[in-house]
């Protein structure tokens, strides 16, 4: 790894614990860059903005979970099995997590429009069609659903789950997904 590679990546890095401990408001400039060992010019010449390396940063997380669920979906496991391991795994990340880079996320989704590019949502739309086409060959879907009926449901599903607390959410991932699940026959 070059020097310039192994400085994005520390300002990468230093942002991502910045974003499990504080609010971006709290998080600087400067302190970004003092932490991750680099310039404010340097950091300014990866990145246009705060509200960009922000977006970058969640980016990448948001990335790696849907290669994540991606993997799980084409392993051999059922597609009842399939849902509660993404189910799993999503909430390892929320553990994983504090509670701030949650908030921060949402924050961020919704003061900056341009944080879903088309990458990682046609990405996402892929792992979507990827489950449903799964839960279809098994018959854990009817086929009186379309792919576009399952991407409806999951985005009202979702919508519907952000404004809930995150320990609720974790307390009731059985019920939720039974719920989820048996609603597809």
């Amino acid at each position: 790894m070059n020097q310039t590679e192994k400085k994005k990546k520390a300002i990468l890095e230093t942002t991502f614990h910045l974003l499990n401990q504080k609010t971006i408001r709290e998080i600087t400039v400067d302190e970004i860059a003092h932490k991750a060992n680099v310039s404010k010019v340097t950091l300014f010449k990866y990145f246009h903005s705060k509200n960009q390396l922000i977006n970058q940063v969640i980016r990448q997380n948001l990335n790696q979970l849907s290669l994540e669920i991606k993997t799980l979906i084409e392993s051999n496991l059922d597609f009842n099995q399939t849902y509660q391991a993404i189910l799993q795994l999503k909430i390892q990340q929320l553990e994983h997590y504090q509670p701030i880079f949650s908030e921060n996320m949402m924050a961020q989704y919704t003061n900056s429009p341009e944080l879903l590019d088309d990458d990682v949502l046609s990405l996402q739309k892929q792992i979507y069609l990827l489950l449903f086409q799964k839960g279809q060959a098994e018959g854990k879907i009817s086929s009186d659903y379309s792919q576009e009926d399952f991407l409806l449901i999951l985005s009202i599903f979702n919508s519907g789950m952000k404004g809930l607390s995150m320990n609720l959410l974790i307390e009731k991932a059985e019920i939720i997904s039974r719920f989820f699940l048996n609603g597809w026959k």
